[in-house]
């Protein structure tokens, strides 16, 4: 058992929160009492940074000094102002390579920046409508790159798994080699910068603050997490998530229906809360 933690990082979206999309508040007032205690709370998800708004507000983490590592690693922001630390964007050669790739693929396109989600579709299909729901951000049809207003972290392809299936085969080593890629979900394929990605920016936030890993404490739940489980000195996996998550961590909890995260913390920590 590592007591040199001196940060936390918390995936979101099937880890610190429940399936309403809710901290619960045992969670809360062990996270608070962790904060006096000096240990540094970081937010890490495939969420844009305005769609972690909420949870960096429920846990009061809104200083110059907070950061939040969004779009799946494609930035670090500072919470305060929602300045980049770290930026590992897209740009409209890549929008223009992936919108000719998908030609003849019933897929569809989606952009996620900062603020906004953009559709190539006035329509949107069913994947795409989970996966908005997901991030919990507003979406606009755009009609060319040019009404995109801010930077890119993400391009997500949506479609029916048995398309996107046939898409992923066929174009899997030729995306492999300048993006980096992730089929989290079978209805979604996410393309990234190839410097990006949630371990990725996690490393560099700890060069950053001077930090080792062994000062790491990670939970997480997925297939994106694996990396970081395995870089943190303390990896937790949830026990509702993926396996290999699972494998990859030093200790498996709870689901996130319960109070799993906050009776972990109160027992390594030794907290009277």
């Amino acid at each position: 058992m590592n007591k040199d933690i001196k940060m936390i990082v918390f995936d979101l979206d099937g880890t610190l929160l429940n399936d309403k999309k809710e901290i619960l508040d045992q969670t809360v007032e062990v996270i608070e009492k962790l904060k006096k205690k000096g240990i540094r709370i970081v937010l890490n998800s495939g969420r844009t940074f305005n769609g972690m708004w909420k949870m960096r507000q429920k846990l009061n983490l809104m200083s110059f000094d907070d950061y939040s590592i969004c779009g799946t690693g494609a930035f670090v922001r500072r919470n305060a102002d929602g300045k980049a630390l770290i930026e590992n964007p897209l740009a409209k050669a890549d929008y223009e390579f992936l919108e000719e790739m998908i030609r003849g693929y019933d897929l569809q396109l989606s952009i996620h920046t900062m603020n906004i989600l953009y559709l190539n579709d006035e329509v949107p299909n069913e994947a795409f409508i989970v996966d908005q729901k997901q991030v919990s951000m507003p979406w606009f049809k755009f009609e060319k790159f040019e009404d995109i207003e801010d930077s890119i972290s993400r391009i997500a392809l949506n479609g029916d798994k048995e398309v996107l299936d046939d898409f992923y085969e066929k174009n899997k080593a030729k995306l492999q080699k300048d993006y980096k890629i992730m089929r989290n979900e079978i209805h979604l394929l996410e393309i990234l910068n190839k410097n990006a990605g949630k371990s990725e920016s996690l490393k560099k936030l700890c060069q950053i603050l001077k930090l080792e890993r062994e000062n790491i404490m990670y939970f997480g739940d997925g297939m994106n997490d694996i990396k970081s489980l395995e870089f943190a000195g303390c990896g937790v996996a949830m026990g509702s998530g993926r396996q290999e998550a699972k494998k990859a961590a030093d200790y498996i909890i709870g689901s996130n229906e319960q109070a799993s995260i906050a009776n972990f913390l109160k027992e390594y920590f030794n907290l009277d809360v």
